[in-house]
Order: structure tokens, then sequence, then C-alpha cells
């Protein structure tokens, strides 16, 4: 089989990149080994304007926010399936201090949040409250799937496991089994870097600080289901009255292993501003995933200085819902000719 590109690992990078390059009318074959616990699969799949201690906009917010929504909404109509959910999005304070950091920059993110009315009991809510309109959350697994049925009719998707060892370089690509490619890509997030599962390869010497984060599924009573909740953790409505609830940050210990102690963490999380008293939290699901960090928590593409044609997508971390669509357009551009590398998005 031969093939322009052949790109490893179907995740959120991978999908996009490839579906990207198809529309270009190039040959793609994409190989994935279907990991539950790759961080695609396991992500809420969440957008949320404003983050952090901080309340700050992602990088490039404005302008990839459009390209995702576009993106999204198209795949939806041409599938048939519901992937990208509306969802307003509260975020409660905890603290005068909190209150008065968003008081001194609220007309600069104006476009992102207004002040709202604390959410009523069973939270508790002191100190005020914003909503973010354009908050949203993408059904991972679905989409996914979606990407994956386009692929196999294409004949452009393979399952496997994936190993350098196994890749020939050619005066003109490179061979793997029975694969002749043009370029290969690697899009394996977390576990396309150093120290993760024992990865030590072509882009091993990319810095990164991954983490692995679990998330929960919850039965929650007595809450607005229309909206999503950040305050010491995050609450996530799905259908069928569930909730997603998350999530923590574990430094050292990079795997997908669900953990009694990453359970407890989050639910303790969620007790600070949830009364136990007045509410049930029914955990009836729990999932880890490893998110690919790297410099600034910006996604990275680009080439291996020593083999011109080993490229790489990786570092989308917590934000790959809404930052994969506008990248992998821009990676397929420049892939195809059509533009120079963006500066800021080049391997360090």
């Amino acid at each position: 089989m031969e093939v322009g590109y052949l790109i490893i690992g179907q995740g959120l990078a991978g999908s996009a990149l490839a579906l990207e390059l198809i529309n270009r009318g190039e040959r793609v074959l994409v190989v994935d080994r279907q990991d539950p616990g790759s961080s695609s699969r396991v992500a809420a799949g969440l957008i949320t304007p404003l983050t952090g201690k901080g309340m700050n906009p992602a990088w490039r917010q404005r302008e990839y926010l459009d390209i995702a929504k576009g993106y999204y909404r198209k795949l939806e109509s041409e599938s048939g399936r519901k992937l990208y959910h509306s969802t307003p999005t509260v975020r409660i304070f905890q603290s005068e201090k909190e209150r008065e950091k968003w008081r001194a920059k609220h007309c600069e993110y104006k476009e992102w949040a207004f002040d709202t009315e604390a959410p009523d009991d069973p939270i508790r809510s002191g100190f005020g409250a914003i909503e973010m309109p354009e908050g949203a959350w993408l059904d991972t697994l679905a989409y996914l799937q979606v990407v994956q049925d386009r692929l196999i009719d294409a004949k452009a998707w393979r399952q496997g496991s994936f190993y350098e060892s196994d890749v020939q370089f050619l005066p003109d690509g490179v061979q793997w089994k029975d694969v002749k490619a043009e370029k290969i890509i690697l899009c394996q997030g977390a576990y396309g870097l150093s120290g993760v599962a024992g990865y030590d390869g072509w882009f091993g010497n990319v810095a990164h600080r991954s983490a692995k984060g679990e998330i929960l599924s919850l039965r929650v009573g007595g809450l607005d289901e229309s909206k999503r909740y950040h305050a010491n953790g995050w609450l996530a409505p799905r259908e069928g009255g569930l909730w997603k609830a998350g999530a923590n940050y574990e430094w050292k210990v990079l795997d997908s292993n669900s953990t009694d102690a990453g359970k407890e963490e989050v639910l303790n999380k969620l007790r600070t501003w949830i009364g136990e008293d007045d509410v049930q939290m029914e955990v009836i699901g729990h999932e880890a995933g490893v998110r690919p960090i790297i410099r600034n928590s910006r996604p990275i593409v680009g080439f291996h200085s020593k083999h011109s044609n080993v490229g790489f997508f990786n570092g989308l971390g917590s934000k790959g819902t809404l930052m994969a669509p506008a990248v992998a357009a821009h990676f397929a551009a420049f892939l195809c000719g059509e533009c120079e590398l963006d500066n800021e998005l080049k391997i360090p």
C-alpha cells in the first residue's frame, strides 16, 4: 500500500489532520491502537472561555473557537450526529480575592463572560459568579467514531500498534510493514512524549509536563442541567441525567489507570462547593488519561531535525477540542505547500 501520509494515532490531533489532508486530495492511512485510556477518548471535551486561577482565555481563542465551531458543525451536518453541545458555563467564585480578580479584568474579557446571579442550593456560592455563554463540550467518543467511519469508507484507517523500530527509511519516504509513505506524522498525544509508558523515541527530547487526570461519571440530583459549573473542580451535564466531574492533576505516575485516591480527590473538590446534606453524588464511572502538555500549554507541529519525513503534531493538552481543528488545518496547508509553518507552532 502506498500513501502520501501515514498518521499514527486517531485522537483529536490525528483525526482532524487526516480529514484536512483527505479534503485536499491526499492519500492517507491512519493507524490507531484503539486504546480506551487514550486522553482523547477519556477527555470531557470541554471548551471553557476563561480558565485557571487567572480566569484567562486560551491562546488565540477567538480565531480557534470560530474555526472549531465551523468544523464540528460541518461534521454534524454531514454525519447526522450531534457532536458539539453549546452549554453556558458558570464560574462560581470561591473567595473575595477571586471575585476581585474578576472585577479587575471584566472590561478586558467582557467578550467571554458576564456577572450573573450565584446558583441556588445545593451549590454554595457566597462570593458571586460569572457566566460564559460560549461554553461548550464535544462528545469526543461520537466525534472519533464519525471520523473513524469516514476513514474506513475511504480505506484510510487501520487498527494496529506502532513501534518506531518497525520503520525503515527509504530515499523517497518510509516503509512501515506493508505501507510505503512519503511522510509519517506522529499524533500520539502523551504516549509520544518521553517518560510516558517508557517512551524515548524520535521526539524524546521535546520538553513536556504532561499530567494524568481522572474524571468521574456521576448521578447528581438538584442541579440545573442546562449549565456547566466550575469552582474547585467542575461538573458538566450529559444526556440522561448524568454528569461528568473532574479533574485532578497527577504529575509523576503517567498512566491511564484510575485510582481510589484520584476518585476521592475529585469528590473532595466537589464537596467544597456542593452541600453533601442537600444532594447525593453517585459514582457510576471512573476513567483516567494523560494530557500531553508542551510549552506554555500550546500545541506544536513540525518535523524531526534529522529525519525530514518524520512529522509531529502534539501538545493539545486540555484544549484539544478548541485547538485541534485550527492547528490541523494549518499543518495540512503547510504540508500541501500552501503556506509557511507558523513560527509560534514550530517544534522548539
